[in-house]
């Protein structure tokens, strides 16, 4: 780490957990549950920039959770999603241990892309025949036809429950069983040389009987003028037809974007039977890409009537500006107002039009000096350009949607472009083509790192994340390693999310991964821990062991807010794992809190001291803390956005409740962490108050109540858990005392269960 400049870690020496006494620990934890784990830290989870997608309950419903007291910024600006994100929970990729080169996971197609080729896909000719052969297609067709949304229709119609998209230069013989998902689509688009010379028929053999074992499809598309090996099997091989009428594409992707509003299919009807609007189109009717065309087409169409401005010069302008100049061409020429617009709207893609351009605003500034005397005169006029104005120069549209604050749904003006693939256009032309900007758009990100709303500081270090793609190295020292050693929380955690981008990246992910591995030790001071307990909480869906074993080493420390951080991490990763995930890791804070000793990591201070008692003692009871800390702030904070059903008295559930109504296994492994949680010194009083939310949310829910009950008795079964039970039947008859009672029925349904008299009238 020598020639790091005000970057490096403490000097070795650090200093020890500082482990205070079971009451002491007791107070802690009811104060961080109560009041967002001390502050900042409880940032660790506020600004957690996780990606939005479709959420499905795995049992049939679909069923978003989202993270509430402690993480509660994060439902406010985008969702976080229930088992939709679905990555590869439980693997990486590739060969070696954990920390070594991996490939990057595939990506969930989302759910607005997916609910479009549901309901606007319009098939090419002999679509129809075309089906997944042996859970394997590898479909012939050029690019730029079509080929990935054909691919994603063929998933969805043979009963793929998601769709992930792998990179194209996936090595298919790394995609083994462990790494595939029960019952999702992966499609390949585009493949690379390299991946189809791999196809060899003992491969393809080996890839569908482990896509078949875990009911999973892959379907590969390619240029037909790619050579197969000879080995390859024919009923494998499919050609795309050609691409359907453009006519038709279009009336289908408009009468869809319409279709939820008034009078909307009536308005399709009349824009689509506007002879100057067909001719405005009627270029691209005969061109081979003519369906991405008439789905771009159908955006500026249907904005344009939803606004009321059906204006045709302007769309004309739009669509000439979409089609006929090349994207350098296109940023090149813009004006510097204009341009900082639009790199502002790169890093804050759909979000409010005020927050992007205050950002725009504000980079102009550090990019443009302020006028001399002399030439005051000649400063820019604030009025000088209009925002209809602007947005067509950009590229750029406007969409009215309801915003989900803390305090209710307001109207919002969303803007973003109208191709979704400029942002990450704009970021690497601005970073590769303007090198005299490089410093100022770093300090402008540092800057918007620090701003109030949660959203914006995501957006900033995702930018930097991108530019990290570019030069790591130098983004590296100039930003993250500032970030990541910083004392502010927001620093601390864009750092965090920023390692996430390079972190995706095939050549990148590896050396990013050592990175954060590294920060997490203790030979690193406490801020770069800190950061590095922040990281694992979005890195960990891809690499659940590194994040579990990371857990391991800072868990033994309750200083400088790391198990608030640890708490708020193993919180997303509950929020946005499926089962599997958060079977493993409850079952690591079950470990934590029964108080096993785990060996410290290599190349940190604890693995080479000579422990004595009690040190063993500290590190033991520091991770029973953090083990508490974190069970307890999932079960309060992981909470249901929706009812969990359509029955009239159904409320949304907490999320651990949920989850063990659906699951035996889970089931029992969360009543047992409720019974050590109920007697624990350290956690019976938080246990309680978190218990007694439980019973108040469910007060009304017959279901709710029942599924309560359930899981009570099993928690506090057997004759070593009488204390247990007997916390519970205090806790139970509180809630139906005084003049107010807190939960009266879920009182009397759990009293009953557990003194064995059930309950006639409580389905």
């Amino acid at each position: 780490m020598s020639g790091e400049t005000n970057t490096g870690p403490a000097a070795a020496g650090a200093s020890p957990a500082s482990v205070g006494t079971d009451q002491q620990l007791s107070e802690a934890l009811v104060e961080g549950l109560r009041g967002g784990h001390g502050g900042a830290e409880s940032l660790a989870g506020s600004d957690t920039g996780a990606l939005p997608g479709d959420g499905y309950g795995g049992r049939g419903e679909r069923l978003v959770m989202a993270g509430g007291t402690h993480i509660d910024e994060v439902a406010a600006e985008q969702d976080v999603v229930m088992r939709d994100k679905k990555v590869n929970n439980n693997h990486y990729y590739g060969s070696g241990p954990p920390g070594g080169g991996r490939e990057p996971a595939p990506l969930a197609v989302s759910r607005e892309i997916l609910d479009e080729v549901r309901h606007a896909f319009v098939p090419p000719a002999g679509f129809d025949d075309l089906v997944v052969k042996q859970r394997l297609l590898i479909l012939r067709v050029p690019s730029g036809r079509g080929g990935g949304t054909a691919g994603t229709r063929l998933l969805l119609d043979a009963g793929a429950v998601a769709v992930n998209e792998l990179a194209p230069d996936t090595a298919l013989r790394r995609l083994t069983v462990d790494q595939l998902e029960q019952g999702a689509g992966y499609l390949l688009r585009n493949a690379a040389t390299p991946v189809i010379a791999e196809l060899q028929e003992f491969e393809i053999g080996r890839l569908c009987e482990d896509l078949t074992k875990r009911g999973s499809w892959l379907v590969i598309t390619v240029d037909p003028r790619n050579r197969f090996p000879d080995g390859l099997l024919s009923r494998y091989l499919a050609e795309l037809g050609d691409s359907p009428a453009a006519v038709e594409v279009l009336t289908s992707h408009l009468r869809r974007r319409l279709g939820d509003h008034e009078s909307g299919s009536e308005r399709a009807n009349e824009i689509l039977n506007d002879a100057e609007v067909l001719a405005l189109l009627g270029d691209s009717f005969d061109r081979e890409d003519r369906v991405s065309r008439m789905a771009g087409f159908s955006r500026i169409l249907a904005d344009a009537a939803k606004a009321d401005d059906f204006s045709l010069e302007r769309i004309r302008s739009q669509l000439t500006r979409l089609t006929s100049a090349s994207f350098e061409t296109w940023f090149d020429g813009l004006d510097t107002g204009t341009r900082c617009f639009v790199i502002a709207l790169a890093t804050l893609p759909d979000f409010g039009y005020e927050l992007v351009t205050d950002a725009a605003t504000l980079l102009e500034k550090e990019l443009v000096p302020p006028p001399t005397e002399q030439k005051e005169q000649e400063a820019r006029d604030p009025f000088e350009v209009r925002r209809t104005v602007r947005l067509e120069a950009a590229l750029a549209r406007i969409s009215y949607r309801p915003h989900q604050t803390r305090y209710g749904s307001t109207p919002m003006e969303m803007v973003r472009f109208i191709d979704p693939s400029l942002p990450r256009q704009v970021l690497n032309r601005v970073w590769t083509e303007y090198a005299e900007v490089r410093l100022t758009l770093l300090q402008w990100l540092r800057t918007l790192a620090r701003h109030p709303v949660p959203a914006v500081r995501y957006g900033a270090a995702h930018a930097v994340g991108v530019f990290a793609v570019q030069a790591f190295d130098y983004v590296r020292r100039m930003v993250i390693f500032p970030w990541a050693a910083s004392g502010n929380a927001y620093d601390r955690q864009a750092a965090a999310l920023a390692v996430t981008v390079p972190a995706q990246d095939p050549a990148l992910s590896a050396v990013t991964r050592r990175m954060v591995n590294e920060w997490h030790l203790d030979t690193f001071g406490s801020h770069w821990r800190n950061t590095a307990a922040r990281a694992y909480g979005q890195l960990g869906l891809t690499d659940l062991d590194g994040a579990l074993n990371a857990f391991d080493h800072l868990a033994t420390e309750t200083d400088h807010g790391l198990p608030a951080v640890i708490s708020n991490s193993v919180t997303l990763l509950i929020v946005q794992g499926d089962e599997v995930t958060v079977r493993r890791v409850l079952s690591r804070l079950r470990v934590w809190t029964t108080g096993l000793v785990i060996e410290a990591p290599p190349q940190s201070q604890r693995a080479e001291r000579i422990d004595t008692p009690q040190d063993v003692r500290n590190d033991t009871r520091a991770r029973t803390f953090s083990g508490f800390s974190a069970f307890l702030t999932a079960a309060q904070d992981a909470t249901l956005m929706n009812p969990v059903d359509d029955r009239p008295d159904a409320t949304a559930w907490h999320g651990l409740l949920w989850l063990a109504d659906g699951d035996p296994e889970l089931h029992r492994l969360i009543a047992a962490l409720w019974a050590d949680a109920l007697v624990s010194p350290i956690a019976h009083e938080a246990a309680g108050e978190v218990l007694t939310e439980w019973a108040k949310r469910v007060d009304g829910d017959s279901r709710g109540r029942a599924a309560l009950a359930a899981l009570m008795t099993t928690a506090v079964g057997g004759p070593e858990r009488g204390r247990a039970r007997a916390t519970v039947l205090r806790h139970a008859r509180s809630w139906a005392s005084g003049k107010k009672p807190l939960a009266p029925h879920t009182s009397e349904v759990l009293t009953a269960q557990l003194l064995g008299k059930g309950d006639d009238n409580d389905g």
